[in-house]
């Protein structure tokens, strides 16, 4: 499937505007998904020392940066 197709069903969802943005409800449904990824990732983070946190937060944030530069 290509992105058109996935926007056209976003779109068709009221989800996407015609612009290619979000919607309110599209927003929303982002958030609710942040939020219930947030939720479930939580317990393999809950593991790790304050250490390895640091380690790991250090480690993605080259990734993160790329990301960024790319998103704005």
């Amino acid at each position: 499937m290509d992105l058109t197709a996935v926007v056209d069903g976003l779109r068709g969802r009221g989800l996407v505007d015609a612009a290619g943005g979000f919607t309110g409800a599209g927003r929303e449904t982002r958030q609710r998904i942040e939020a219930l990824t947030d939720e479930l990732a939580a317990p393999a983070y809950d593991v790790l020392s304050a250490d390895e946190l640091d380690e790991l937060a250090a480690g993605l944030e080259p990734i993160s940066a790329a990301v960024w530069a790319v998103d704005n």
